[in-house]
């Protein structure tokens, strides 16, 4: 028998047992054994998946203990004392100096509201302050969503913590149980009720999951069943990016790289929980189409922050007793180093709990969230408690930073990951940026002018305002490269591409390289007298460029001719037509002896 009891201080006292056999209950404590049967919970953590085994449990515990609240789950591990077991059986008994507990049992979950409705009238007390349920996590060999059952219990009991989370069975996906003092179930929900004016409840959970690569659309979705993310089966996304072998495993292949979403503010890492035939996969939350989300993965360098912060949050209020439900994909994935986020919990409080198929966690009137991924804690005390965190930082056990060699090179593999995302990152923006721009001048391309003229002429449509449009062309630039050569050809575009820029000073406005030696600007809310000026200006700052052009028929230097159309748009206008227009113009100039401006104003209030 290993016992943890706490010291006489404290007014919760919490007994934490490793169970092997009935005689694990010899000699417990008298203050234990005589302690008021109401005022008594007592969880059981069995990580043995046996009706039987736990039936003679349960019928040595109620006689022990007449009256006394019994709660328990089967799981997926057990954590004891700081420590992750497996295949072992877990009791934590704690004895409340002033509150109440209850418990109820629902026995089934084909109807989750109404099993929650139920089981929050069963279990409303005085001076409720905490729920711990404990349901059934399997069901026809998927994990049940059981975001429901959680809602309809916050509707009976708006004031309490909602705490506990989902049965497992060692990750064979088959069959869970819950029980009570009142009975075992394999179909339905288990809890208790903690009441008391003196009761003080505190929450938290930390995720350490991060997302990772580029951002998906639900593009079709039906509640937890998604068809289609980027118009692919999720089966094809999961082959694309983690692999065949991936896909192929789906559920528990891919528990470590979760679908990671924002909801209200909160990030959450959602797993899927089943494969269908036609490539759709169910997962433990709804989705809706429209909804982005990424890939993620844990990342081991913040899982030791992440448990700081959590013992930091949970030691800002008394805590004489910590129970820990966490999701089984922390274990399968630390594996031994999940005691680097253990060990600190239990330097809070004496800590018990178990790794479960979805963690629930709900602060009084707030909404109650199934969670998955996470590490949950619930700790309580009455009264002013017994210590606080700025009292026990010095009291952590070695083992927090005995993280394995593994774990270590892991942190250091993330943050080359992440670096190198970033790195990644920052190139495809600048690549992006490149392909919108002309390599030569630095303005924006034929691609983006294009774009940018649509989105402008839907925008001013909309609005009913003007749009006017320059087109430039170099005066004889052919003879200018024959006779100079292109080098002075480039240079002669980029002195005309400044000139541009300089001038083109508005957010809205956009100077584009058309193509060749011809050029746009596009001006929007811009009426016609201004821009023909605004053309004119350009006009004459190419000639000040002083560049010589002994070829030109028009001039001794470097020259430009312009069209100019205003317009008033509506929905019917088009990009082509209003370009058409402009470049009648700038042809007319052209042909009018060059180096001039030329406009058409087609506004509806000529200016």
């Amino acid at each position: 028998m290993v016992l943890h009891f706490q010291k006489e201080s404290v007014v919760i006292r919490s007994l934490s047992i490793l169970y092997r056999n009935e005689n694990d209950l010899a000699g417990l404590p008298q203050e234990i054994l005589a302690h008021a049967p109401g005022k008594m919970l007592i969880q059981v953590f069995s990580g043995v998946l046996d009706d039987d085994r736990i039936e003679r449990l349960l019928d040595e515990l109620k006689p022990r203990f007449p009256g006394a609240a019994i709660l328990g789950t089967t799981t997926a591990g057990e954590v004891f004392e700081g420590r992750s077991l497996d295949h072992s059986v877990v009791l934590n008994i704690s004895c409340f100096e002033h509150s109440t507990v209850r418990s109820s049992l629902a026995t089934q979950n084909d109807d989750l509201p109404e099993a929650g409705r139920l089981l929050g009238i069963n279990l409303k007390q005085p001076d409720t302050r905490v729920v711990v349920a404990f349901s059934c996590g399997i069901k026809d060999k998927r994990t049940v969503l059981a975001q429901p059952l959680l809602e309809a219990l916050r509707q009976q009991l708006p004031e309490a913590t909602i705490a506990g989370g989902q049965a497992a069975d060692n990750g064979r996906g088959t069959r869970t149980l819950v029980f009570t003092d009142q009975g075992i179930t394999d179909q339905g929900v288990a809890a208790v009720s903690i009441a008391g004016a003196d009761l003080i409840a505190n929450n938290a959970y930390t995720l350490s999951w991060v997302p990772i690569g580029k951002t998906l659309t639900i593009t079709r979705a039906e509640g937890p069943r998604v068809f289609a993310i980027d118009g692919q089966t999720p089966y094809d996304i999961y082959s694309y990016y983690l692999g065949q072998e991936v896909a192929d495993g789906l559920p528990l292949s891919a528990a470590e790289f979760s679908l990671m979403i924002e909801r209200d503010g909160v990030l959450m890492a959602i797993h899927a929980t089943g494969v269908n035939a036609d490539g759709s996969v169910d997962y433990i939350q709804n989705f809706t189409a429209g909804e982005q989300l990424r890939f993620g993965h844990c990342h081991a360098g913040l899982v030791g922050l992440g448990a700081q912060r959590l013992c930091e949050e949970l030691s800002a209020q008394p805590a004489e007793t910590a129970f820990v439900y966490s999701c089984v994909s922390r274990k399968w994935i630390l594996g031994a180093d999940v005691l680097v986020e253990l060990a600190p919990v239990n330097s809070v409080a004496p800590s018990t709990g178990f790794f479960s198929y979805g963690e629930f966690f709900g602060r009084p009137y707030e909404k109650p969230r199934l969670l998955s991924q996470t590490l949950t804690v619930l700790c309580l005390a009455e009264g002013k408690g017994h210590r606080k965190r700025d009292e026990i930082i010095d009291d952590q056990p070695e083992a927090v930073n005995a993280a394995s060699r593994q774990f270590k090179s892991m942190r250091v593999l993330h943050r080359l990951v992440e670096t190198t995302a970033r790195d990644v990152e920052t190139m495809n923006q600048e690549l992006a940026g490149l392909a919108r721009k002309d390599f030569l001048t630095g303005l924006a391309n034929r691609r983006l002018f294009d774009d940018r003229l649509a989105l402008e002429i839907k925008r001013v449509a909309r609005a009913g305002k003007l749009l006017s449009l320059i087109m430039l062309d170099v005066d004889h630039f052919k003879n200018y490269n024959d006779t100079y050569g292109h080098v002075m050809g480039d240079n002669c575009l980029r002195a005309v591409g400044e000139v541009l820029k300089d001038v083109a000073q508005r957010s809205s406005d956009l100077a584009a390289r058309y193509g060749g030696e011809e050029f746009a600007v596009i001006l929007p809310d811009i009426p016609h007298e201004g821009a023909m000026r605004l053309a004119d200006t350009i006009r004459l700052a190419i000639e000040l460029l002083d560049i010589r052009h002994s070829a030109s028929a028009t001039s001794q230097r470097v020259t430009a001719s312009f069209g100019v159309v205003t317009v008033s748009l509506d929905k019917r206008s088009d990009s082509d037509g209003i370009v058409a227009l402009a470049d009648k113009q700038l042809y007319l100039a052209k042909k009018g002896g060059r180096n001039q401006v030329l406009g058409l104003n087609q506004s509806v209030s000529p200016s």
